[in-house]
């Protein structure tokens, strides 16, 4: 008879697993040894597997671990389409899988017996010595074997254990998305910091905006749009769509809600949690030329008021390149822009040397905008050129 080594990729072949290696103790491992009938020289090469498998082992684990410390945290990834919940992490863990099979295979009674027509091997991790039942105590235990077998147990024992964390682990994980796809406020939080992310990827963004001369069509949008509501559409399409998906999706879902807003695709980009903030900076900029002490050196621009009015703006740091340039294409003044190289540098002075927080940059801009007299204050329409 031939024992099966064929492991459902589900959880409860997972828990089947999880429950076998629970078993191990040092009376089955001798047991199993007896039942292999092990010669010095099988002790030997077995011995020299385990501790091979310990060491992929420890790479598969530490692996997994990193793995699920940003899994769950994430609305969409590449884990996952297409794949039942403990199939991802049988796929993560073949390794583990791999070295438990051989042990647990090692360690099963040789049987001639033929199975009856129609029936089913039995699995390696039911017949093995290491968790069946029913098993044969040797009266001197293992101290009576010599030292090599001594050390296979020692080896096997932390191996097991490693196998039965990275096992738990999974399933952990796994127990933890069931937990988030039936909490809606989790849920949402995990939704919301999945898009914010997404909308400050600059280069990306910019890329997508630069290739699109018309909106493309989305699947995930035509899905969220047939969904009777929003906790329905994230229940069901949290860790079952891909980022590449997603992300045209946030794209577009972000321009379509900015131009019902008549914005730009650059604001929108720019100030996608907070669009109320664009009629405001348009007017400023439209009213740069008004504000007091805003001449540089050599008929430039003051850096130390573009970082002020930066910081004002309330974009990530990592916007704030793109969004002087923004600044640079709608300012007509008279006076010339700096190179962006002078405003990191200024930046940096006033941050490191004068030791200004940005809620100081942001009230010293806010201040010189007070100054203005109510005849230099633009109306609203003269922001309708932007």
């Amino acid at each position: 008879m031939i024992y099966s080594t064929i492991v459902e990729k589900n959880e409860s072949a997972l828990q089947q697993i999880i429950d076998a290696l629970d078993l191990f103790e040092k009376e089955r491992f001798v047991a199993g040894i007896q039942a292999g009938r092990f010669s010095k020289y099988e002790i030997a090469q077995t011995l020299e597997m385990v501790q091979l498998y310990q060491k992929r082992m420890n790479v598969e684990g530490r692996a997994l671990a990193h793995f699920s410390e940003t899994f769950i945290r994430q609305f969409a990834t590449d884990n996952n389409q297409c794949f039942k919940n403990a199939e991802r992490y049988f796929k993560k863990i073949r390794s583990t899988l791999c070295a438990l099979k051989k042990v647990f295979q090692k360690t099963c009674q040789t049987s001639r017996k033929q199975l009856p027509a129609g029936k089913e091997n039995p699995s390696v991790f039911e017949r093995s010595a290491l968790s069946n039942d029913v098993y044969q105590l040797d009266m001197y235990g293992l101290e009576s074997y010599d030292e090599m077998v001594q050390q296979l147990y020692n080896d096997l024992d932390t191996l097991l254990t490693t196998a039965t964390s990275i096992l738990n682990a999974c399933q952990r994980v796994i127990e933890q998305e069931d937990f988030v796809r039936e909490n809606t406020d989790i849920l949402r939080s995990i939704y919301e910091e999945s898009c914010d992310n997404l909308m400050c990827s600059v280069k990306e963004f910019s890329n997508f905006m630069n290739t699109t001369k018309t909106l493309p069509e989305n699947e995930l949008i035509k899905r969220r749009s047939k969904a009777s509501s929003k906790d329905e559409f994230l229940k069901k399409e949290y860790h079952n769509v891909n980022k590449s998906e997603f992300k045209t999706y946030v794209w577009l879902v972000a321009v379509k809600q900015g131009q019902s807003d008549g914005l730009t695709s650059e604001e929108t980009y720019l100030w996608h949690q907070n669009h109320d903030k664009v009629e405001a900076v348009r007017r400023v900029i439209s009213m740069f030329h008004c504000l007091q002490d805003i001449k540089g050196q050599e008929g430039k621009l003051n850096s130390q008021v573009i970082v002020e009015f930066i910081k004002w703006c309330d974009v990530e740091k990592n916007k704030e390149k793109r969004l002087y340039r923004y600044f640079c294409d709608n300012y007509h003044g008279d006076l010339k822009p700096l190179v962006w190289s002078t405003i990191c540098k200024e930046r940096k002075e006033l941050r490191e040397i004068s030791r200004f927080t940005d809620q100081e940059l942001i009230d010293s801009f806010e201040r010189r905008m007070n100054q203005l007299t109510a005849e230099e204050l633009p109306i609203f329409g003269e922001a309708s050129n932007f």
